[in-house]
C-alpha cells in the first residue's frame, strides 16, 4: 500500500470513532444564531440555498453581498439584500452562510466588520449528508476509496483525491479547503489534454457552447468535427445563436443536439441546474421535458477522439451509453465526478474497465467543491 492509499485508510477508520459529523456541529451553531444571513448572491447561490431550505430546519432572515446594485432588493422569493453596513449592526446574533468562492476573503472582511460567526455550508455537503453518517457506506467506501486511489498516474491527482474526500467531513472556512488544489484548463489541462489537428470532440453537457468556443480556440480551428449535446433548450438556443456567428468553414464542422445522453433513449423530464448543464430527475418534478439517446446510437459510425462530460449526475449512465464507442476507438476522456461522492470512485473504476490500458489523473478546477474531473489518455 502507498503512502496516500495508507493515508486514505488511517484517516476513514479515524471516522468511525467520532459521535458526530462536523457538517452537523456546523448546522448546529448556525441554527442556534438569531439571526441567519447568506452572503453572496452569485451563481452559487441558489442552489445553496435551495439544499438549505429542503435539507435543513434553518430558516434564513436575509441576504447580503458587495454589489450595491442588488441591496434592498428582494432575492429567492422573499430575502431582503443588505449592504455589508447594514449587517454589521447585527455583530454576534448573526449566523453567516458564505455562499462565494471567495470565502476566505469574504471571512476577513466580514471579522472587519465585527461578524465573527461565519460558516461554509456547501450544495452537496448537505445534499449527501445521510450518505456519510451512515456507517455502512464508510465501510463500503474505505474499499472503493482504495482501490480507485491507485488507478491515478501522478502524485498531484492522488493529493487531489485525499483533499476531496477529506473536505466531506471535514471541510472548514479556516482549515481544509480547496484553494490548495486548484487547477486551471478546465477540460483542457496542460500535459494531460494534448489536441491534435484532427480532433473529433464530443462535448456533453454542452451549456451555451462555452467549452465548445474554447476547444475551437485551443485546437486554431483545426479539427475534423465537434458534435455538441446539450437538453435544455434555452441553453441550447443560447449555444445555436451564439455558434451562428463563427466562419462558415468552421461552423460546417460543427453539429449541435438538443438532446441529452444516456444509456437509453426515452423522455426524462429536468430542471435547470444553474449556469452548467441540466440535471435529469423523475418525470412529472421539474420544469421541462426533453429527449435522451445513447452516443453510440447518435454517432454510429463518427470518428470519436475526445469526450467531455457534465451532465450533473447522469455520467455514469452516459458513459454506459459511450460504452461501445470508449472500447473501440479510446478517445480521451473529460468526466465530472463531482455531482456525487459514489462518482470518485465508479467512473475511475468503469473508465478503467473499459479500456485497461487507459492512463488515469484527477484535477479539481473551482476553490469550491464544483468541476473535479477525471481525465482518461
Amino acid at each position: 500500500m502507498n503512502t496516500h492509499s495508507t493515508e486514505l485508510a488511517d484517516y476513514l477508520d479515524s471516522l468511525k470513532n467520532r459521535s458526530r459529523s462536523r457538517i452537523d456541529e456546523v448546522l448546529e451553531q448556525i441554527s442556534r444564531s438569531r439571526y441567519v444571513c447568506v452572503f453572496g448572491m452569485g451563481a452559487i447561490s441558489k442552489p445553496i440555498i435551495r439544499s438549505i431550505r429542503a435539507n435543513t430546519g434553518i430558516n434564513i432572515d436575509f441576504v447580503c453581498d458587495n454589489d450595491p446594485a442588488k441591496w434592498g432588493k428582494i432575492f429567492h422569493g422573499d430575502l431582503r439584500c443588505l449592504s455589508p453596513q447594514e449587517l454589521s449592526r447585527y455583530g454576534q446574533e448573526v449566523a453567516i452562510l458564505i455562499t462565494t468562492q471567495h470565502y476566505q476573503e469574504i471571512r476577513s472582511q466580514l471579522a472587519g466588520l465585527g461578524l465573527p460567526n461565519t460558516f461554509v455550508v456547501t450544495e452537496y455537503r448537505l445534499l449527501n449528508r445521510d450518505f456519510f453518517r451512515d456507517p455502512a457506506n464508510l465501510s463500503s467506501m474505505k474499499s472503493m476509496l482504495g482501490k480507485a486511489i491507485d488507478l491515478f498516474e501522478d502524485s498531484t491527482s492522488k493529493d487531489v483525491f485525499l483533499c476531496l474526500v477529506k473536505n466531506w467531513f471535514d471541510f472548514d472556512i479556516t482549515g481544509i479547503g480547496y484553494k490548495g488544489i486548484v487547477s486551471p484548463d478546465q477540460y483542457f489541462p496542460a500535459g494531460i489534454i494534448d489536441l491534435g489537428d484532427q480532433e473529433a470532440f464530443v462535448d456533453v453537457g454542452a451549456f451555451n457552447g462555452d467549452t465548445v468556443f474554447e476547444f475551437i480556440r485551443r485546437s486554431r480551428e483545426r479539427f475534423h468535427s465537434i458534435h455538441a449535446f446539450e437538453l435544455d433548450g434555452k441553453n441550447f438556443e443560447e449555444m445555436r445563436l451564439a455558434l451562428a456567428c463563427l466562419d462558415a468553414q468552421v461552423r460546417q464542422r460543427i453539429t449541435i443536439h438538443n438532446t441529452g445522453l444516456l444509456d437509453r433513449a426515452t423522455e426524462i423530464s429536468f430542471e435547470t441546474g444553474g449556469p452548467g448543464s441540466t440535471c435529469v430527475i423523475a418525470i412529472g418534478q421539474s420544469e421541462g421535458r426533453g429527449q435522451t439517446v445513447r452516443l453510440v446510437d447518435a454517432l454510429p459510425t463518427e470518428p470519436v477522439t475526445f469526450i467531455k462530460m457534465d451532465i450533473e449526475g447522469a455520467e455514469p449512465l452516459a458513459l454506459r451509453g459511450a460504452e461501445a464507442i470508449i472500447r473501440c476507438q479510446k478517445p480521451k476522456l473529460a468526466i465530472c465526478v463531482y455531482h456525487k461522492p459514489e462518482h470518485l470512485w465508479e467512473i475511475p473504476l468503469y473508465i478503467k474497465s473499459l479500456v485497461p490500458e487507459y492512463r488515469l489523473f484527477l484535477r479539481h478546477h473551482t476553490p469550491m467543491e464544483y468541476e473535479t474531473v477525471c481525465y482518461a489518455i
